[in-house]
């Protein structure tokens, strides 16, 4: 296994840090959603984003552990925000773009040589 890049660890705390974010926002959004009463729909966001959570801690920890279905999953992730950001052009204008722009930045990372060799791609 090749030294761990830079990149790689700095992809590595920010999914840590948006999979917390997304467990506590699922857990408090749900909650709120669910005393105003709008139950249902507080309940299937509040999971939906849970589950967001674990699977971007999950990321985030096996960028540290050079787990190689990480670097698949980042870049199914990565190019399927691309898509979600280019369909959003069209009901939220140009604020989509910053989006895209991150997510194709980290696809094109994913795909430098010394990343690849890391997870093993």
């Amino acid at each position: 296994m090749s030294e761990r890049p830079l990149g790689v660890t700095i992809l590595g705390v920010l999914w840590i840090i948006g999979g917390l974010l997304a467990i506590i926002g699922g857990i408090i959004g749900g909650a709120i959603l669910s005393i105003v009463g709008l139950g249902g729909i507080g309940a299937a966001i509040g999971i939906t984003l849970f589950v967001i959570g674990i699977i971007d801690l999950l990321l985030g920890i096996g960028c540290f552990k050079a787990w190689p279905w990480v670097w698949i999953v980042g870049v199914i992730i990565s190019a399927v925000s691309i898509l979600i950001g280019i369909a959003s052009l069209f009901t939220t204008g140009a604020s989509a773009l910053l989006g895209i722009l991150i997510s194709a930045i980290i696809l094109y990372y994913l795909f430098q040589p010394q990343v690849k060799a890391y997870f093993g791609a």
